[in-house]
């Protein structure tokens, strides 16, 4: 179990990227976050929070709802990743599991499918967070997963109080980038499970 970690502190990749047999990928984090279960599901649910830590969203906090965000970063034409689905299964405050198309204001395509699971686990007044992020499709780079550690690391300086210029990540992120390249290296496909050589899909930086 890795401890919350401030986003200035130099990145370790502690995101696992997986190869499944039937060729998706599964990156997941475990992390014990410094505060009560409830302030994080909070943060994992409230648009006006998500919007400080990961993007815009519109939800229905209900099985069935649907689940909107769009990145607040933009690449160099100024489009966005995309996130478009409803909400699979949902515990409060302790689970909740997204489907959802992951894709991008550059080609107003679906993109690829992908599911998100959101696990809280109350350990005394702090909270265990499992998270799992399952993408229908082999990994090219590192970039998926290095984009969920920054996120993550922006939820944590949210949770304390601090602030993350998330539309403008570029400084937070290459170090993590890099930290993910270092441990499963620039190849085109995630390795086995045993041996990660592992590179991620869309781009969730």
């Amino acid at each position: 179990m890795t401890a919350e970690r401030p986003t200035a502190e130099r990145p370790t990749a502690d995101g696992t990227v997986e190869k499944e047999p039937d060729g998706s990928t599964t990156i997941r984090f475990d992390r014990r976050l410094r505060h009560p279960i409830e302030r994080v599901w909070q943060a994992l649910t409230d648009p006006d929070e998500l919007r400080s830590w990961w993007g815009d969203t519109k939800l229905e906090l209900v099985k069935g709802g649907p689940f909107q965000l769009r990145w607040r970063n933009t690449d160099e034409h100024g489009d966005v990743a995309t996130l478009d689905g409803t909400i699979t299964s949902i515990d409060p405050p302790r689970l909740l599991e997204i489907a959802a198309d992951w894709g991008t204001t550059a080609t107003g395509q679906p993109g690829t499918r992908t599911h998100l699971t959101w696990e809280l686990e109350p350990d005394g007044d702090h909270t265990l967070l499992h998270f799992t992020n399952k993408v229908e499709a082999p990994a090219p780079d590192v970039t998926t997963a290095a984009g969920w550690h920054l996120h993550l690391d922006a939820l944590v300086t949210i949770l304390s109080g601090g602030e993350v210029d998330i539309a403008h990540p570029e400084d937070l992120f290459g170090p993590i980038q890099q930290a993910y390249a270092d441990k499963y290296g620039p190849g085109p496909e995630p390795g086995d499970n045993a041996t990660p050589q592992a590179s991620e899909a869309d781009s969730s930086s």
